[in-house]
């Protein structure tokens, strides 16, 4: 049996990002068993660099995702940029200071240097979090997950000093609550920085790259400053939307699950989807697209904004049977339908013009 079912490669600036769906019926990918054994972590980047110079011996891979399931469990840089901007003058930013650059922008491209000039390695999205390594005029110098480090412009990145944490275990779970009764949602491997924004006894909760949270055992983190006890923020109407958009940006390709309501269980049905995501700031949406149509208020279809919920009716018969994130200019994230994944389209073509059905505004 192989140790994985599937492959593929994604462009990331001048390489790919090599994508692995593991093999989940295998015994060493159930979670307590990779968590519980610190080798796995090792066999899998060995397993990786020897299917690499397999079959791409002649591309460069920057990275290795490793994804069982629904879900990204680790994530392995392989090269590190070499792009060096020789027309700046960079003043560093110290470690200790710990600064986060959270994106403003509906995306944002990274690149290799601090001008328009330079190529394009990666996009950020609205509400991404990313370390501040170094900033000159007009652009900040930001580390990816992946290792790597580019430049965004400081017009769509707002500046946090926030505390940090580095993993110092060989990898570590990160878990949808604060005990190991609660289930493996990532993957973090030693050396990995995170920003901690909670605690409960001996656990951190911890925001990931793609906006999720999630917690870790104090144990394993090694934290850069004392924590300091500040009120926890309410949440503006605008950060709640972008929190909305963000989320379910970073579900993009998560599988249809008829039923489905969580990454854990594989996947999404529609309102699976939307009730997921609304959760994640506080609102609880009825089950099902129907029901959902009725919660929140009515908005005209001239009068959409990213955030609201619009409803359609496959059979064009007036009765709501599907739902969708409306995330501007004409677009809306979605989980379609069985054998298709999540994923953003645009909601002005005649297919989803004629089976059009209303919109409700849950964020007010």
């Amino acid at each position: 049996m192989d140790w994985y079912n599937n492959y593929r490669l994604v462009k990331d600036g001048d390489g790919y990002i090599l994508e692995i769906y593991l093999n989940k019926d295998l015994p060493e990918f159930a979670d307590e068993n990779m968590a519980k054994s610190p080798e796995t972590s090792v066999k899998l980047e060995d397993k990786a660099k020897g299917l690499i110079k397999e079959k791409f011996s002649n591309l460069k891979i920057n990275a290795v995702k490793f994804v069982l399931g629904a879900i990204v469990v680790a994530t392995i840089p392989l090269y590190a940029s070499t792009a060096t901007a020789e027309a700046a003058s960079p003043t560093s930013v110290s470690q200790s200071a710990s600064k986060t650059a959270t994106v403003t922008a509906s995306s944002l491209n990274v690149r290799s240097g601090p001008s328009t000039s330079y190529s394009i390695i990666h996009t950020l999205w609205n509400g991404n979090r990313v370390p501040v390594v170094e900033e000159t005029d007009g652009w900040f110098k930001i580390k990816l997950s992946d290792g790597r480090t580019g430049w965004i412009s400081k017009t769509y990145a707002k500046i946090s000093t926030e505390t940090m944490g580095t993993v110092t275990a060989t990898q570590l779970n990160v878990r949808s609550g604060p005990s190991t009764s609660y289930s493996s949602i990532h993957m973090l491997w030693n050396g990995n920085r995170v920003p901690i924004i909670d605690e409960s006894g001996n656990w951190y909760k911890i925001r990931l790259s793609d906006g999720r949270t999630g917690w870790v055992s104090k144990t394993y983190i090694s934290v850069d400053m004392p924590k300091q006890e500040q009120p926890k923020p309410v949440d503006t109407r605008q950060q709640k939307i972008d929190k909305v958009i963000s989320t379910a940006r970073s579900l993009i390709g998560t599988p249809y699950v008829y039923g489905g309501e969580s990454p854990e269980e594989g996947g999404f049905d529609c309102s699976g989807l939307t009730q997921y995501v609304f959760k994640q700031v506080g609102y609880n949406l009825n089950r099902v697209s129907y029901d959902q149509a009725k919660q929140g208020v009515s908005v005209s279809k001239d009068n959409l904004q990213p955030g609201d919920l619009v409803f359609f009716s496959f059979n064009q018969n007036n009765k709501i049977d599907h739902v969708g994130i409306y995330t501007g200019n004409g677009k809306m994230i979605h989980s379609p339908s069985s054998g298709s994944t999540v994923k953003e389209v645009n909601i002005n073509v005649t297919y989803w013009q004629q089976r059009y059905g209303t919109a409700r505004r849950i964020i007010t």
